[in-house]
């Protein structure tokens, strides 16, 4: 690995870093949420867009799992053929792409049409998010950087929270045509916000990823568990989450109103959760505070379901509501100590790693859908918390097994650390 000094305007700009958040981080939380909201919003858009484009509700479920996959596979290839390229262009021109797909999706005649929009969604908004958070954690002291990157990650669950519920009532208004253009609208914004924010010292990766292959980062030590545990901490999470609105009707009897009750629930303490997460991510460490959350989020899944199937339902109520909402809280609040944790494992190759990260986040939501599913199948939609605590279990375990590992190398005599 080389280790000569960076040169340049680069290593300029990294010894003015900012002692406070700068502008330029609300630009790129904007960037966020109309990205966050256009992936999130389809889902609930599903009978709306199966009949305007007159196809079944399950091939128009499809679009859904094409952006998922467009996403999962595209980032780190991407990342990889970018490699090169300035941050601060890249981040322009992937939320500008983002802008005029999103518009053109908005014109789409058929499902074909509208099929291939999502899938060049999927491809430069994993561009734009990892890129935003590597540049994010850049541009601040690395005292900040937890909070940094919580507000760019914020951004994506403010659409969870209001971004998503908004698109949906403006498409029942104006039909989901409409909810496009705005998003496309949001999205132009944002894009102008960054090409006057955004600070020109930012460059591209250094010259040492350029000169060894792009996804060598993966051999890093360390960074192969921490992305099986960002997959592990998403399968855990989303073999609830994709099966909460059965889960509410089966265990508690909730109508629609109740459903979307607790969503908008869970997308609120998701927004607290994500800024307490880089706050306590800079104060107490991203190894203490992921860990953390980790053991909460075993705590909470296995609660729901004991809640589901060995009380009462005047008890079971409160409980379910309750963790459900906690749930929103420390499976957002994880976020921020991972990306930090990710970053410090490989510091120069961040825009990859990020990249790698939420492939991992993507493929984990495909298994947790599909691992909820086989769990209400076989044993009924009550176990999906127990499904879910056992793979927060799994991760947290693989956390713990790198923190051993790296106090026993550091108190190795034949550490350098440790002279």
């Amino acid at each position: 690995m080389n280790t000569e000094p960076v040169a340049g305007p680069q290593a300029q700009f990294a010894e003015h870093l900012p002692e406070r958040l700068p502008v330029g981080l609300a630009w790129l939380a904007l960037g966020a949420f109309a990205i966050g909201t256009e992936s999130f919003m389809v889902a609930g858009l599903l009978p709306v867009l199966a009949a305007d484009l007159q196809v079944s509700a399950t091939r128009a479920g499809q679009l859904v799992l094409l952006f998922a996959l467009s996403y999962a596979i595209g980032s780190p290839l991407m990342a990889a053929l970018f490699a090169r390229f300035g941050r601060r262009p890249l981040l322009i021109g992937s939320l500008a792409a983002f802008s005029g797909l999103t518009l053109a999706a908005s014109m789409a005649h058929g499902f074909a049409h509208l099929a291939l929009a999502r899938v060049a969604l999927g491809l430069v908004a994993g561009v734009f998010l990892p890129t935003a958070s590597a540049v994010a954690a850049s541009m601040v002291s690395p005292a900040l950087r937890g909070r940094a990157l919580a507000i760019v990650s914020g951004g994506g669950t403010v659409a969870v929270a209001l971004g998503v519920p908004l698109g949906a009532w403006i498409a029942g208004w104006g039909g989901w045509r409409t909810a496009y253009l705005l998003i496309a609208a949001v999205a132009a914004l944002a894009t102008w916000g960054l090409a006057a924010g955004l600070p020109r010292g930012l460059a591209s990766a250094p010259a040492a990823s350029a000169r060894t292959p792009s996804f060598s980062v993966a051999r890093e030590p360390g960074v192969l568990p921490a992305l099986l545990t960002t997959m592990l901490w998403a399968t855990g999470g989303f073999s609830f989450y994709t099966y909460i609105a059965p889960f509410l009707s089966g265990t508690l009897d909730f109508g629609v109103e109740g459903v979307s009750g607790v969503f908008f629930a869970i997308g609120i303490a998701a927004a607290i959760g994500t800024a307490a997460g880089g706050w306590a991510t800079d104060r107490f460490g991203a190894d203490r505070m992921a860990q953390g959350f980790a053991l909460m989020l075993v705590v909470i899944l296995g609660g729901l379901s004991f809640s589901a199937q060995m009380l009462p339902r005047e008890l079971a109520l409160p409980l379910i509501v309750g963790l459900s909402a906690l749930w929103g809280f420390a499976g957002w609040g994880f976020g921020p100590a991972q990306a930090v944790r990710l970053i410090r494992l490989a510091p120069e190759r961040a825009p990859m790693t990020l990249s790698l990260n939420a492939s991992a986040v993507y493929l984990g939501i495909a298994a947790g859908s599909g691992l909820g599913g086989v769990v209400i199948e076989w044993v009924g939609v009550g176990a999906v918390g127990w499904a879910g605590a056992v793979c927060q279990l799994a991760g947290l375990g693989l956390m713990l097994r790198a923190t051993h590992k790296s106090r026993t190398a550091l108190s190795s005599p034949t550490s350098p650390l440790a002279a």
